[in-house]
């Protein structure tokens, strides 16, 4: 054997040597913190023992003597699994999120203390009620329990970033809660976009491509004023940065949710399905849990890091949750004395704004301070940039979630509750986030009730900005719980709410403007009416539906305009494409090529339409509302010729059929350059894709270990079996159902759940990502309630005991 040779056999040895040595490490620091969940733990925080089963796919069923001990043993088995997801939602939540990443997210923290969650949860924690605030405080021992006895066991992302995790409060667990009513929330956002839509367009314009335009003024404000309003711009901008940072891009997150009563089940009890859309993470955002002890005996999914279930069901009932979609959100323009900048108007006399001073700690810089002003209406958004400040006029916020209420309670109540006169009763304590509350109970009733806070306005609505010196335009308060839409036992024997509008324009109350299409309720309702008895394998049939009802709606307009354009003179390729979008069903499936022409082709479509008249940046902010540039194009589509078809940046005058072209034309050359010249392989799930994306893995190797996907998917935003891209991305799937919820009250202890990934945020558990394969295939795993069922399946047992 040659020298040369010996060489490179050392060299190669040697770097086989350092890849194993890192491969084990890397295994070991992966595996270090995976939690124990057989044998005995002392818990010294208990008063009794507690009993912990956990199921083959890692789901926690708890059994406690007291609720004290049942939401200490709650918070310690959810941070066994979930400590770091936790720890980084309380940290954006609270504006924290400097401390562990940087420079990078100062913005982020900025634009989160202006909202002022953490605030708010100081404001919140003085007026909780007994029964929330013995809950949080033992959930919050259970976490500081686990946190305190496994500093050398962390979950790897602490380690990565290098940092502790700090003691857990109620706060946080209250402040997550709002960061939720915000994230829910759309009217601060479309608020302002509306606004610049006015601003640049005008009334008339801006009637055609916002829905529900509202009917009352003054429409314009005065040009004095413009200026103001185009400060917003950075406070648009960084909400959206948020939202991407936290993985959710669109401006509505929805849900579908329904339910039978006996006269339409099988069984002879009613059915109820929910599956709440919102962002698809990795760890998913529910964790699953049953939790029994004192009164409560209840399952379904959870918040990690908030105690009790927010989705479920106990012995008695069960409820879903579909976003109310209401406008909680109003702004107001300030006069600022020019004799005093640290004074508006408000009436006819000068009152000093409040301000608070935040400090935001920075990773490896100095701190960086923040002061935030304060009017009676709430935090001044306009000066969130210091180029910003020292203007004549300002703009506030008010925002329901501002003011204290007690969501706690309310859950903790429906838990409880027996029957739909508790349900209700136990609703009055809901205020934010606004939303429809889907119910069955075993003796048979079905109900729906629109729940939260709901401004009462001197104003018709809220959707244009207030002057905010004048009583005009100021809050009279909230909407009585008592004239909140609901429905008890209706003769359709259903109730359907895919956040769909509620009421009609009889209803005397000003909810929102904010609703989504009523393609997927329309949907729900055709499939329900279809037959006349349904059992949960026809429930798993509906929530996994790819029809899109818009796509069938629109397709019929687009191909009666078509057909006059599409001639013998068009190209072999362009008549390739027209007809597979003709002929096309509605059913999107990741096979569909033509899911893929019509999807490409109504994007083309609409920015064709639209973005001429928009410029570049208003029609970005305008498309991140997600579905509303859908129904406008829709309603165009059906108006025939309108002036928005034609171009104005050309000489001609285009008409609907002109523009139609092109977008064909458009989406042709897009689809090739996503996945080439042969048409047979535009298959809708090659583009349309879904990664299930940690905080962590924006990082290249991270992205590797922490990402789950990517995987083909079909359906859309448009389907029931939700798929959502951002427009503006396209067509990456972000949105869709976090979780699906079967009950069948004929069985409530064997109803049908599945997450998104598995109920473990660590990396190595067998659990990280097992439940993905079954929400993926559109199959369930059951949730057992029955203790000795539970026992005698159970994989693993963990006994927590006091000293």
């Amino acid at each position: 054997m040659g020298k040369g040779w010996k060489i490179f056999l050392s060299i190669s040895f040697f770097f086989l040597i350092i890849i194993l040595t890192i491969s084990i490490l890397s295994y070991r620091l992966l595996n270090k913190s995976l939690p124990k969940t057989t044998g005995s733990t002392v818990l010294t925080i208990l008063n009794q023992p507690v009993e912990v089963y956990r199921d083959e796919y890692g789901v926690p069923h708890i059994f406690a003597g007291n609720e004290s001990d049942l939401f200490r043993a709650a918070g310690f088995v959810a941070a066994q699994d979930r400590l770091w997801q936790m720890d980084f939602s309380r940290r954006v939540a609270n504006g924290q999120l400097s401390e562990i990443f940087g420079e990078i997210t100062v913005d982020h923290d900025k634009f989160v203390r202006i909202w002022g969650f953490k605030r708010t949860a100081e404001e919140i924690v003085e007026i909780l009620s007994p029964e929330s605030r013995l809950a949080l405080n033992a959930y919050a021992d259970g976490v500081n329990a686990f946190i305190e006895t496994h500093t050398k066991q962390l979950p790897i992302e602490f380690s990565l970033l290098n940092y502790q995790p700090e003691k857990w409060k109620i706060e946080d667990s209250i402040a997550f809660v709002r960061l939720m009513g915000w994230k829910l929330s759309f009217g601060w956002y479309t608020d302002l976009v509306l606004q610049e839509l006015v601003a640049k367009l005008g009334e008339k314009k801006a009637r055609e491509v916002f829905p529900d335009f509202p009917k009352d003024g003054p429409f314009i404000l005065p040009a004095s004023h413009q200026h103001v309003w185009a400060k917003t711009r950075n406070f648009i901008n960084s909400g959206l940065q948020v939202q991407d940072f936290l993985g959710f891009g669109s401006a509505h997150l929805g849900s579908n949710s329904w339910v039978v009563s006996g006269e339409k089940s099988e069984c002879g009890k009613p059915l109820l399905a929910n599956d709440p859309h919102l962002e698809l993470r990795a760890p998913s955002v529910w964790y699953e849990m049953h939790l029994s002890g004192g009164e409560i005996n209840v399952a379904g999914v959870s918040f990690p890091g908030v105690p009790g279930i927010v989705i479920g069901h106990n012995e008695y009932i069960a409820w879903g949750l579909t976003n109310g979609m209401i406008d909680d959100v109003d702004f107001y323009l300030e006069k600022i004395n020019p004799d005093n900048a640290s004074q508006y108007l408000n009436g006819s006399r000068w009152q000093d704004f409040e301000i608070v001073t935040e400090e935001i700690k920075i990773k490896d810089a100095e701190p960086e301070s923040l002061q935030i002003q304060f009017s009676r209406n709430g935090p001044i958004i306009s000066d969130f940039h210091p180029t910003l400040k020292n203007m004549d006029k300002a703009v506030s916020m008010r925002w329901v979630g501002h003011e204290a209420s007690d969501e706690l309670l309310a859950y903790l109540k429906v838990q409880k509750s027996k029957s739909w006169d508790e349900f209700t009763e136990a609703l009055r304590h809901y205020k934010v986030p606004a939303q429809n509350f889907v119910f069955a109970a075993a003796n048979g009733d079905i109900g729906y009730h629109l729940a939260g806070g709901i401004p009462l306005r001197s104003r018709t609505n809220g959707v244009l900005p207030h002057e905010g010196w004048k009583t005009k335009g100021q809050w009279l308060g909230q909407v009585p719980f008592e004239k909140l839409p609901n429905i008890l036992n209706p003769p359709e024997n259903y109730i359907v709410a895919a956040n769909n509008k509620i009421v009609d324009d009889r209803y005397p109350y000003y909810l929102s403007n904010l609703w989504e299409p009523s393609s997927r309720a329309s949907r729900i309702q055709q499939l329900l009416s279809a037959k006349e008895k349904f059992s949960l394998d026809d429930f798993k049939a509906i929530q996994t539906d790819i029809v899109s009802f818009h796509a069938q709606t629109v397709l019929p307009v687009v191909v009666n305009i078509m057909e006059a354009v599409i001639d013998s003179n068009s190209s072999e390729d362009l008549k390739s494409i027209y007809n597979l979008m003709k002929d096309w069903d509605g059913r999107e499936s990741p096979t569909s090529i033509a899911t893929s022409i019509f999807h490409t082709f109504f994007l083309r479509l609409t920015e064709n339409t639209l973005k001429d008249e928009m410029g570049d940046q208003l029609f970005e902010n305008y498309i991140r509302f997600g579905n509303v540039p859908n129904r406008v194009m829709a309603a165009l589509l059906k108006k025939g010729n309108s002036e928005w078809f034609d171009n104005v940046n050309t000489p001609e005058v285009e008409t609907v059929e002109d523009i139609m072209k092109r977008s064909l034309l458009d989406a042709g050359t897009q689809l090739r350059g996503l996945a080439g010249a042969i048409i047979t392989n535009w298959a809708w799930g090659e583009i349309h894709t879904l990664t299930m994306r940690h905080p962590l893995g924006r990082e290249n190797l991270l992205d590797v270990i922490f990402n789950i996907g990517p995987f083909p998917r079909g359906g859309s935003s448009m389907t029931l079996n939700n798929s959502e891209y951002r427009f503006d991305l396209p067509f990456q799937a972000t949105l869709g159902a976090s979780t699906r919820q079967l009950v069948d009250l004929c069985d409530l202890n064997h109803t049908l759940s599945v997450i998104t990934t598995g109920q473990s945020g660590q990396r190595m558990s067998k659990h990280y990502k097992d439940q993905t394969p079954l929400w993926l295939e559109g199959q369930y795993r059951s949730l057992m309630m029955g203790r000795n069922e539970i026992i005698e399946t159970a994989q693993e047992h963990l006994t927590l005991t006091p000293l």
